[in-house]
Formats: C-alpha cells, sequence, structure tokens
C-alpha cells in the first residue's frame, strides 16, 4: 500500500514546478488574522489546493528573513535534503547545474510502505522563481514550484511552495491531503532553520526542532 507522506519529499526538492497556478484560489483561513499578520508571527501557511484534480496538491507559505541566494542554497543541495525531506534515503545529482538539475531521489518513510525512487528535472527561471517536474520512476505525478516575493525595504520573502503528487497505487485523496497539510509546514518551517532565515537565535531552534533529519548534519 502507497504511503501519502512520500509525496511532500518530492515538493522539498529543490527549485520546482509547473502545475500549481500561484494564482489558484486556496481555502480561506480559519484563524481570525489575516494571513499577513501570521506570517510576520512567525507562522507556516497551508492551504489545498487543486480540489478537482486526482493525488494530492498543497500550498505552504512562510517569512524568511534573509536573501533569496540564502534560501536557493539550502533548497537545492543534498546535504540539507536529508534533514528536510522525511525518510531521503539517497540523494544523487544525475545532471548538475545552476539553473537547471536532474536528480535521483529514494524516499522510505516506513516498513510497511513502499520506497519511493523517482528521477525529478528542477529549473530556476528567475531568482525569485524555480519549478520542477518528475522524469521517471514510481510516481504518477510530481510537480509544483517555489516563488519569492521580497518585501521591499524589509530585507524578507514572503515564500510561496506549491506541490502536487499523485501516486502509482491507489491512495484515498483525503487522507494524501491530510498529510501533505501536516508534513509540508515542518518541512518549511525546517528550510527556515536551515537557512538561518528565522529572525533570531530561538526562532532558529524552534524551526530546526520541525526537521524530520539529522540537524547536526548540517553545516554552513
Amino acid at each position: 500500500m502507497f504511503h501519502p507522506r512520500v509525496h511532500f519529499l518530492a515538493l522539498v526538492l529543490l527549485i520546482l514546478s509547473v502545475v500549481a497556478d500561484p494564482q489558484s484560489a486556496y481555502a480561506a483561513s480559519t484563524d481570525g488574522d489575516n494571513d499577513a499578520t501570521r506570517l510576520n508571527r512567525g507562522e507556516i501557511l497551508v492551504h489545498t489546493i487543486h480540489d478537482k484534480k486526482s493525488g494530492g496538491a498543497a500550498r505552504v507559505t512562510a517569512l524568511f528573513h534573509t536573501d533569496t541566494n540564502k534560501i536557493w542554497d539550502t533548497i537545492g543541495y543534498c546535504k540539507y535534503e536529508y534533514i528536510y525531506v522525511r525518510g531521503l534515503e539517497l540523494c544523487e545529482v544525475l545532471v548538475p547545474g545552476l539553473t537547471l538539475i536532474r536528480k535521483h531521489h529514494r524516499v522510505n518513510n516506513n516498513w510497511y510502505t513502499p520506497t519511493i525512487d523517482f528521477v525529478f528535472e528542477a529549473s530556476r527561471s528567475s531568482p525569485t522563481h524555480g519549478d520542477f517536474h518528475l522524469v521517471e520512476g514510481n510516481l504518477k505525478v510530481m510537480e509544483g514550484q517555489w516563488d519569492f516575493q521580497p518585501i521591499e525595504g524589509s530585507g524578507s520573502i514572503v515564500v510561496t511552495h506549491d506541490i502536487r503528487v499523485q501516486s502509482r497505487f491507489p491512495a484515498p485523496r483525503w487522507l494524501v491531503r491530510r498529510v501533505l497539510k501536516k508534513d509540508l509546514p515542518d518541512m518549511l518551517a525546517c528550510l527556515r532553520g536551515l537557512a538561518s532565515a528565522s529572525g533570531d537565535d530561538e526562532l532558529i531552534a524552534d524551526d530546526l526542532e520541525r526537521c524530520p533529519g539529522d540537524t547536526s548534519q548540517a553545516t554552513k
């Protein structure tokens, strides 16, 4: 039986995607505060998107206090992917590059789920946008994007990550989405901590606590 947690792994991949239109409508927050207020508090926002498509898709957004280069350098390297991608057993660069890269990932989250093995290609079209797509492997769909929106005069960036994944194995859509909504915020918080972009040392430590991998392996 396929375990939907595997989806989130793809999203952390790298400079990503194509499927999720940045203008897509997404569910409104149930919190009384608006999104800007919540982001300023350091919250990670997560919304389900593409309700009419098969598989699972979600969007996560967070405020990073750093520059775009620092974020890309954290997203795009295997040593960090082992920390922020849950169950990542293998990260192999097949075709290296600055604006286009091809990688091989193997992920095993639990003893009772099959290993997910796939190759993906990621490209960076600008300093503030990147996308990725599945090349081959035992997923049916895996695509998404990273989008950075610098806030003028603040030194901060609103980071948005969209991901859509569909397995080749049957999995209830509601379960896939529940897992995405649980794991994606932890992934983005971990990335923020690894990039030292949380705001201060205490907040960095809080974000790193959410990493699924061993943070002692991270060296900047």
